[in-house]
């Protein structure tokens, strides 16, 4: 007596969230393959393969502009979530349209928006395009009330900061991004105090205040509809970055936003935000969160910064911006990083910090999840016996961003002193894959030419060929960045073919076409047809 044969497994006869994970490894090459494979396969993927909508090179713009591609929009736009608007050609084919119902002049005007094509974002990303100052306000202003889902919205086009103002406080119920990269005037202590209690990340690079009774076309709040007495509490605030010219109010202006965000709040600052490190009302707000923004600047800078991180037994966040770091504030940070959480050094030629400090850090700081010294370390880089001359106490790094210094046996050296090589890099490599919530990893950097003085490629670094341990990073899971640039790797096809089946997140690879050696025509071929946009 035999057994009736199973049924074979189909990708649809998995549990919905197994398949689901499934699909998020195939790319849109990928998924527009498989929707040809059967009317099932075409129902169920049809919505994951229009889930974005974006475009990377005016082919694909031309394409999509074609009778046939804009037939299949007018179909399946319902499952776009995230939108970006890159060209005037996208602004005028996607918002919605203005109709004039009524016009007597003098008597009666009445006009209304037609529903556009997208009524189901969650993400809108408006970029810059020539022209298109105020022209498209209130058309944006319609789509986004027509998609009363959206959670993340970037604003890098010119509007009016009105309108702008409206979008993000009064349109937006549930937004927990804000990325507002144009600049903008307004007041800017009413916007923060209105943003929707869930927001989650801020970044505002270029703000100018203008406080209640300015010009017409300027943010005020009572225009918005903003209240100037209610403070939201904005609990959830994770990320927040903001720069410009606040007029001499920025004590008032981010003192009591601070005070209504919560302990949620572990990042403030980058380039834009440095400028307000000199104020000690907002110093002393940011140290209630365990960040510590330090002033990096004077004669007397390195004293008083070291006293100001020895005081902070919350710290959790250092940021530092300018080269004039000292030892006192590099023993200061060694000493004081048992619960640190992010360590962003801005700048380079710092005196002091070495790479022996940098292991220091790593060695003690068991919450550890973002460290970034790219720069920083032209000169004082951290080494292989650095990194090999102690364990580290984190596992949970996320951003890594590091110059590592790892002489390399040449091409004609003897097959001891290579494979010697190849087992230090392996061991380095292997530190780094034991870091398995790491999302972005940067391992390489512009080295200096002792002779000339300029910046160029790096030559004492890792291989990262499969035969020096490239395959440690084998439980990178969740690797989405990976930087090699401004480095002689030897980075071949094996090596390609292993990273692309081996870490599925991985998105961006950056340094195959900048490094010392020209990429092999095969190297080139493989991109071309596999990863274009690994670069």
């Amino acid at each position: 007596m035999t057994c009736p044969t199973a049924p074979s497994p189909t990708l649809f006869t998995l549990p919905t969230e197994v398949y689901e994970i499934i699909l998020l490894f195939l790319n849109q090459h990928d998924l527009s393959q498989c929707i040809r494979v059967s009317r099932a396969w075409n129902k169920t993927l049809i919505p994951h393969l229009w889930c974005t909508l974006s475009f990377r090179s005016r082919s694909q713009l031309k394409r999509f502009m074609t009778d046939k591609v804009q037939q299949t929009l007018a179909k399946n736009a319902k499952y776009v979530r995230e939108l970006h608007l890159v060209h005037k050609l996208l602004y005028h084919q996607s918002l919605p349209s203005r109709q004039i119902l009524i016009s007597e002049p003098g008597i009666a005007h009445l006009d209304v928006f037609t529903i556009g094509p997208f009524t189901n974002l969650h993400a809108l990303v408006l970029h810059h395009w020539r022209g298109s100052r105020y022209v498209i306000d209130e058309r944006v202003l319609a789509l986004v009330r027509q998609n009363p889902g959206l959670k993340r919205l970037v604003i890098n086009v010119e509007m009016d900061p009105k309108v702008q103002m409206d979008l993000i406080i009064k349109y937006i119920p549930n937004l927990q991004d804000l990325d507002l990269t144009v600049s903008w005037r307004g007041d800017v202590k009413a916007l923060l105090e209105n943003l929707p209690e869930c927001i989650r990340t801020v970044k505002m690079r270029d703000v100018h205040h203008l406080g209640p009774g300015t010009a017409r076309k300027e943010a005020s709040p009572s225009e918005s509809g903003a209240s100037l007495t209610t403070m939201k509490r904005h609990h959830a605030l994770e990320f927040f970055q903001i720069g410009g010219n606040l007029a001499g109010k920025e004590a008032e202006i981010l003192v009591p936003f601070l005070k209504s965000c919560s302990q949620s709040l572990h990042t403030f600052g980058g380039k834009e935000s440095s400028c307000y490190n000199q104020n000690e009302k907002i110093t002393s707000a940011l140290s209630d969160f365990g960040l510590v923004w330090t002033d990096l600047t004077g004669t007397s800078a390195d004293a008083k910064n070291a006293r100001s991180i020895s005081l902070n037994s919350n710290l959790t966040s250092i940021n530092t911006f300018a080269p004039n770091i000292g030892p006192l504030t590099v023993a200061a940070i060694v000493n004081n990083c048992e619960r640190l959480e992010t360590l962003n050094i801005i700048g380079y030629t710092i005196r002091g910090l070495m790479g022996s400090h940098l292991q220091a850090i790593l060695s003690t700081a068991t919450r550890l999840r973002s460290l970034q010294a790219h720069w920083l370390l032209c000169g004082y880089k951290i080494s292989a016996m650095d990194i090999l001359s102690s364990d580290w106490a984190t596992t949970s790094l996320e951003h890594v961003d590091l110059k590592i210094h790892i002489p390399r046996a040449a091409d004609d050296d003897t097959a001891t002193a290579i494979q010697s090589s190849r087992d230090t890099q392996r061991q380095v490599l292997r530190r780094f894959g034991r870091q398995t919530n790491l999302r972005i990893l940067a391992i390489g950097g512009m080295a200096v030419n002792p002779t000339t003085g300029n910046f160029g490629v790096q030559l004492s670094c890792l291989d990262m060929t499969l035969e020096s341990g490239l395959d440690e990073l084998r439980d990178l899971q969740n690797l989405e960045f990976l930087d090699i640039h401004h480095m002689d790797h030897r980075v071949g096809v094996p090596e390609l073919e292993w990273i692309a089946a081996n870490l599925p997140q991985l998105s961006r690879l950056h340094g195959m076409l900048d490094s010392l050696t020209p990429p092999s025509p095969e190297v080139q071929e493989w991109l071309q047809t596999h990863r274009p946009t690994w670069t």
